[in-house]
């Protein structure tokens, strides 16, 4: 075989790279004909009504923005075939800017060089504000918190895009707006004036649902204008004609400069921008930005999984940002990431960013070269792309969302719809997310705050008891009411909670209810209003001498309770529910030590083991056991250390710790008066598997393993009943356990 050349050799490297760059231009121009086809018809929409004498105006601000934004996000998006431009979703709420402002500046008494500059401006200030907030949300990383808007309230938006949309392509063809009474003059149109519109919007509406490729859209728009002149020959209409009767947009010079009206410094310089109407329109320029975030979200993902690669959220915020930013600057419309013309890039075979670039600089040239082109765009297919957009996106949020959420979610939709259509795109927001937050309210406050419910026998806390200590908690059980509570607390759950914890204060067992346990763990947080729940609380509380207990408040919701004057109402206050249940215990204890019934005292050692062996059995036993004093804070035993002998606890108490990594330890449990401690390292001759310290100055008694096996050969009958109690210890901490683990689940 021969050696290759390094002709061959170059040759061969780069015929991968032409390939590449082949088919990035070949997706760069099919790219340039979709934007151009996007500009036409999302730029003339803007200037349309009033507007329509500068209707021309509308394609190079929307060419600049394809231009820009193309150009920008090809060069820092996170997926190289990205392609940005203006899209409908925007366009729709910039719309209502136009003519919102428009509306303003008339009524101000504007002249009609006034309005349209103050409309030019309020479009570039758009993206400009656009653009800041978008590169805000990115830097901050704070786009994902953008996915927590409403899955209906965004539906609802966008249906009234759609609606927007339908009500735009009407104003294009009568001139007046959308209403019950204006209805009757779409039969007073030409039929070339509805006839094409048709034939588009229905023609899009079968691909889409058909074929189902992003090309469908270039196609019935390239189709639709064939169409037209085809028909407009028939009937024997010349393109002059066809201007003058509105089905063709007017032939006016492209370039702002050789417009006379249009002197932007000079009138800055001679106030002749209405600044007042563009700052009472601002809200809805706001709306526009809300739109794009959400749809930049929506886009990309949609992407990432379209493609299977990993799409930077923040990363595309600040693309779209700085796109919005350089757009504005040079008097464009908004514009972001758009699914449909990438994923059109992509399938064109499109490698790198030089796709999105090469379309970027063939807009242009078409704007430089050919500024006039826009004029033979037939009004009519623009009247049908928008009537296919509005219909689509109604239907989509109309009728398939109705399988996809339930009732009281599906409501929103046509309700933020309705709003929209009849007060406007301000009263549909607002109306929107007060529906929403509504509904929210009544679902989480239906759902409830509480977590879990307990009582001294499904819950204890963490201080090993002896057996008859054991016993006596659990018989009073039933005087402790704790409930765990969850999520952020507000007046809707608070309210429900409150009535759970009175039921079950008035359907107490056989002693009355002594003490109310609300822990807040697993809370994040509470409103002004659950200060009054706990007041209504305590009070009942206070009317059947029961003591509220409050455990683990969070640092906010013990300072909310704080200024309100909550907590001075004579509340009991722990740092973690183990230590106000250990209070509870020590006072149930504590009163059942001055009561009649038999309690036996800590530091009898003989009356404590009485109960569980026989007195001979208790006399060689106290023969083998060694007394062990150790002061607060000394070590029992190690972790590690030989499990060579066991304790019975007989004064005081000691904590069985786990030692961790940096240096900290974790309370696992403590141990008082009459319970074993070490013996499973004994019986499973393993080594120490915590630390035991004491947490005041405690006796304990040893058994010592030898001890234990001189007792097995010398004594069996006594053994017999010193394993015997050892079980007897396990199963009442298995008892505990499982009444626990029956009331979690």
């Amino acid at each position: 075989m021969k050696p290759a050349t390094p002709h061959r050799t170059v040759l061969a490297r780069a015929m991968p790279r032409a390939t590449a760059l082949v088919g990035d231009i070949t997706a760069g121009t099919v790219s340039t004909l979709v934007m151009l086809c996007y500009a036409m018809s999302l730029g003339t929409l803007i200037f349309s009504a009033d507007l329509a004498r500068y209707a021309e105006l509308g394609v190079p601000t929307a060419l600049v923005s394809c231009i820009v934004t193309a150009f920008v996000i090809a060069l820092t998006s996170s997926m190289r075939m990205n392609i940005g431009g203006p899209d409908s979703n925007a366009t729709a709420f910039l719309v209502g800017v136009a003519a919102g402002v428009a509306s303003s500046v008339r009524a101000n008494g504007g002249t009609p060089t006034v309005i349209l500059l103050t409309v030019l401006v309020a479009i570039a200030l758009c993206s400009l504000v656009t653009g800041l907030i978008l590169f805000a949300i990115g830097s901050s990383k704070r786009s994902r918190s953008l996915q927590f808007l409403p899955y209906p309230v965004m539906g609802g938006f966008l249906a009234g895009t759609g609606y927007l949309l339908i009500a735009g392509a009407f104003r294009v063809l009568t001139g007046v707006a959308l209403d019950w009474h204006t209805l009757p003059r779409l039969v007073q149109l030409h039929w070339l004036a509805w006839a094409p519109a048709l034939f588009v919007g229905a023609l899009a509406t079968i691909l889409a649902r058909t074929w189902r490729h992003s090309a469908a859209l270039p196609i019935t728009l390239v189709i639709g204008i064939v169409l037209f002149y085809v028909l407009l020959r028939v009937a024997g209409i010349s393109p002059d004609d066809a201007r003058n009767m509105g089905l063709l947009l007017q032939h006016v010079p492209m370039h702002a400069l050789h417009i006379p009206e249009l002197h932007l410094p000079s009138s800055l310089a001679h106030g002749e921008i209405d600044w007042r109407a563009i700052v009472a329109h601002l809200p809805e320029t706001l709306i526009v930005t809300s739109v794009s975030a959400i749809t930049i979200i929506m886009n990309s993902t949609a992407m990432g999984a379209a493609t299977g690669q990993d799409i930077d959220l923040n990363r595309e915020m600040r693309a779209a940002g700085l796109a919005n930013i350089a757009s504005g600057l040079f008097g464009g419309m908004v514009g972001y990431q758009s699914y449909n013309r990438s994923m059109l890039n992509a399938r064109a075979g499109a490698t790198s960013r030089a796709a999105g670039v090469f379309a970027a600089l063939a807009c242009l040239f078409v704007l430089i070269a050919s500024p006039d082109l826009v004029s033979l765009f037939p009004v009519p297919v623009l009247v049908g792309m928008q009537i296919y957009m509005g219909l689509r996106l109604m239907m989509d949020w109309l009728v398939g969302a109705y399988r996809k959420l339930t009732w009281h979610e599906y409501l929103l939709v046509p309700l933020i719809l309705a709003v929209i259509a009849f007060y406007g795109v301000i009263a549909g927001v607002v109306a929107g997310v007060v529906a929403a937050c509504v509904t929210f309210a009544l679902l989480y406050g239906r759902a409830g705050c509480v977590r879990m419910e307990f009582d001294g026998r499904t819950r204890t806390s963490n201080v090993e008891r002896s057996i008859e200590e054991t016993r006596l908690l659990i018989d009073r059980g039933d005087e402790i009411c704790g409930v765990c509570l969850q999520g952020f607390l507000f007046f809707g759950s608070a309210n429900s909670m409150l009535q759970r914890i009175r039921e079950r204060i008035r359907s107490h067992g056989p002693r009355p209810v002594r003490y109310v346990v609300l822990d807040f763990a697993w809370t994040n947080g509470m409103d002004a209003s659950v200060s009054l729940a706990f007041v209504k609380l305590r009070q009942a509380c206070g009317a059947i001498g029961a003591d509220l207990v409050l455990t683990a408040l969070p640092r906010n919701s013990r300072a909310l309770l704080t200024r309100t004057g909550a907590l001075s109402l004579g509340l009991r206050e722990f740092d973690t529910l183990d230590a106000g249940l250990e209070w509870i215990e020590a006072q149930q204890l504590a009163a059942l030590t001055r009561a009649p019934e038999p309690c036996v005292p800590a530091g009898d050692f003989r009356a404590m083991l009485a109960p569980h062996f026989t007195a001979r059995a208790l006399e060689g036993l106290a023969g083998l056991l060694d007394v062990c004093d150790i002061g607060a804070g000394e070590a029992l035993f190690r972790r590690g250390d030989a499990g060579d002998a066991l304790y019975i606890v007989e004064a005081g108490r000691v904590t069985v710790s786990l030692p961790l990594a940096d240096g900290r330890s974790v309370r696992l449990r403590s141990f008082g008066p009459g319970t074993i401690i070490g013996e499973m390292a004994v019986y499973t001759n393993a080594p120490r598997s915590a630390d035991v310290v004491a947490d005041e100055p405690a006796r304990l008694r040893r058994l010592t393993l030898a001890g234990l096996r001189t007792l097995e050969l010398d004594d069996p009958l006594t053994a017999q009943e010193w394993h015997r109690f050892v079980v007897k210890m396990m199963a009442s901490r298995l008892a505990v356990a499982d009444e626990a683990l029956r009331a979690a689940s």
